[in-house]
């Protein structure tokens, strides 16, 4: 009698002790009872197969190796991956009855849904997961747990807009039919949040309707609350932030509109959107007075026309001067030393329509920006065409170049002296408009390295913009900033092209969006050093 237990990947009924490689990590037969076992013509006859002696042999090291073909592909991902020692009859008869069974539910199955699970497979065999060199060591138990902590998962996902979709259907004339169904791709995107269990998510291209009767009914039922943020104007999708209410207390939510009234540089109707998190474990610990500690999640979509990345620029400009706003620590800032600033755990995530090697991704990780004399199309140097000048956004927005509110810097530094245009601290004063260069003090890092070492260092690509392109990212602060306390454990590696290609392109019966999803696990040292 073998005991058994819930198979996930629903191939078999119930699960022995062997490894099958497959959608689960454990190999799943039918309940074994010597001969009390019922079996299909078809069955018997691969059973009689695969429990034959002929079929298996052991090696010097007890490893059973295969010596016949195969003839399905799961099959043969079944016995190669196994890592089963087959030392007995009995032990081969239970190892053929789960081939038997599976290639019968193979072939009672509809080809559809055996096509996605094929598909399903080889993605899940190339995304693995990829430690930081603390996330192996809490992996394998060679430190313990920091007290104090919160352990979690984000994901990141641009889920495809349906109604975008339809509208440009010329996009995806490659793409397989069964893959572009709206009932069908939503029940997919819900797989992605259970397969990954995440515990923060957050949404671009969010269909406004689709949120309100799909994505809060849906993932309500999954422990998760949410917010969002439609696109300004007549848009009809916008991004969303989803937390698992178990784990966090929302502390407050924050919109950023891009769109700015007579501002010719920001006449977009992209957003952001930010959310406080307090982790739930301090609420019943702490008085309601108590200054919980919280992190900043934000995700947004930018602009996507390849050809004006200075709009793009001048979006970022409007949400670091949120973030800076919002994630400025006070309590632990000094006011003397303009080194000792602090910032709040900060992840910010989303679509930005860039990729690693433009100038706004080194502004991003880099901190500074120096835009003028770079023409608006790439920000890049140019002796023709537009180019920038000293100012990007006007000076009555007062969003400093330094990516800061007005307001926000003044309660900061003490001042002597006061312009619109610049401010003094007594040694020094700095130019905060109209300079040409940007900068900022959050200081984030980009969870994915955008190159595949198993690949011999081949592009990284999360979406297809008429190449396989990544535009996607998860950035982070922590690194610099030693009170932050967020320090990254793993990530969900990434494909390259040519095997996104291979899995016939994006969306697919596999992935249900014309994105990938990005997904990394944090450590949070909420409290103390």
């Amino acid at each position: 009698m073998f005991t058994s237990i819930p198979c996930r990947c629903l191939l078999f009924r119930t699960i022995s002790s062997s490894r099958c490689g497959f959608l689960c990590q454990r190999l799943s037969f039918l309940t074994f009872k010597g001969k009390d076992i019922t079996m299909s013509n078809e069955q018997q006859k691969h059973f009689q197969r695969y429990s034959s002696v002929r079929y298996f042999h052991l090696s010097p090291n007890n490893q059973s190796n295969r010596r016949t073909g195969m003839g399905t592909s799961r099959s043969q991902s079944l016995v190669q991956n196994s890592s089963q020692t087959i030392r007995s009859q009995q032990g081969r008869q239970v190892y053929a009855y789960g081939c038997a069974n599976m290639l019968y539910e193979e072939s009672d199955m509809d080809p559809i849904k055996l096509k996605e699970k094929k598909l399903r497979f080889w993605l899940s065999s190339l995304r693995k997961w990829e430690y930081t060199k603390l996330g192996k060591e809490l992996q394998q138990r060679q430190i313990k747990f920091p007290s104090h902590s919160l352990k979690f998962t984000v994901l990141s996902y641009n889920v495809l807009a349906q109604n975008l979709l339809e509208e440009h259907t010329y996009l995806y004339r490659k793409a397989d039919p069964e893959a572009l169904d709206w009932d069908s791709r939503a029940e997919r995107i819900l797989r992605e949040v259970r397969d990954h269990q995440a515990d923060i998510l957050c949404l671009q291209e969010i269909q406004s309707n689709h949120y309100d009767s799909f994505y809060v009914p849906k993932l309500t039922l999954m422990g998760f609350k949410g917010v969002f943020k439609k696109r300004t104007g007549d848009k009809p999708d916008g991004c969303a932030i989803f937390f698992r209410d178990s784990m966090f207390e929302l502390k407050e939510s924050i919109s950023v509109e891009y769109c700015k009234p007579n501002v010719e540089l920001l006449d977009r109707d992209n957003i952001g959107l930010v959310a406080l998190l307090n982790p739930r474990i301090l609420h019943s610990k702490n008085s309601v007075n108590e200054d919980l500690p919280f992190i900043v999640i934000a995700t947004t979509h930018l602009l996507y026309n390849p050809r004006r990345h200075d709009i793009k620029l001048a979006q970022l400009q409007l949400l670091f001067a949120e973030l800076d706003l919002i994630a400025f620590n006070s309590s632990k800032a000094t006011s003397k030393n303009n080194n000792g600033l602090s910032y709040h755990p900060t992840i910010l995530t989303g679509d930005f329509n860039l990729t690693p090697n433009t100038s706004i991704y080194e502004f991003i990780t880099r901190g500074s920006l120096q835009y003028k004399g770079l023409s608006r199309r790439q920000l890049t140097p140019e002796d023709r065409g537009h180019v920038l000048d000293n100012e990007l956004i006007p000076p009555h927005l007062n969003v400093t170049d330094q990516c800061q509110h007005l307001h926000a810097t003044e309660k900061r530094i003490p001042l002597v002296g006061f312009s619109s245009s610049r401010l003094s601290n007594g040694e020094s004063s700095v130019e905060r408009f109209s300079t040409g260069q940007l900068s900022h003090l959050l200081q984030f890092q980009s969870v994915y390295p955008h190159r595949l070492d198993r690949l011999n260092g081949a592009n990284e690509a999360t979406t297809f913009q008429n190449e396989w392109v990544t535009v996607d990212y998860i950035f982070h602060n922590g690194l610099e900033f030693k009170n932050s306390n967020l320090t990254l454990l793993s990530r969900l590696g990434l494909l390259a092209g040519k095997e996104l290609d291979a899995l016939g392109g994006l969306p697919s019966l596999a992935s249900p969006s014309d994105h990938l999803p990005l997904v990394a696990r944090f450590l949070w040292k909420y409290r103390g050093n």
